[in-house]
């Protein structure tokens, strides 16, 4: 585990359930260990503020953590782009099976997104 993996395990940033989120989206599987609950507060399609709740190994938190602080002060479309290898190229490596692990976090977006675009839609006024 190299240094910054571990500053971000160690350290981990926008851990909490966000109580006034716009939308929630979750990523991973519960059945399997590694699982994430991502919130987003979301004003004018901007992510001003990520957070999420994580279950699973140090890797899953350090990724985690840190896909929080690359969505924050992003267009809902442009954070849609952040993939798991950049998530990947900002930690550095990963051993090949924890790269699951980076792949949550666009997951649990993906999965916010739909339900914050649906809201939209279903929402009247």
């Amino acid at each position: 585990m190299n240094d910054k993996i571990k500053e971000y395990f160690k350290n981990p940033r926008n851990l909490e359930v966000m109580a006034d989120a716009t939308v929630m989206g979750q990523g991973g599987d519960p059945g399997c260990g590694d699982y994430i609950e991502l919130y987003l507060k979301i004003e004018k399609d901007i992510i001003i503020k990520a957070s999420a709740m994580v279950a699973g190994c140090p890797y899953a938190i350090a990724t985690t953590s840190a896909f929080t602080e690359m969505i924050t002060n992003q267009s809902l479309d442009d954070a849609m782009m952040i993939s798991g290898d950049r998530v990947v190229s900002l930690l550095g490596d990963l051993p090949e099976e924890k790269i699951h692990c980076s792949l949550m976090g666009p997951e649990a977006l993906r999965n916010a997104a739909h339900n914050y675009i649906m809201a939209r839609i279903c929402t009247p006024g």
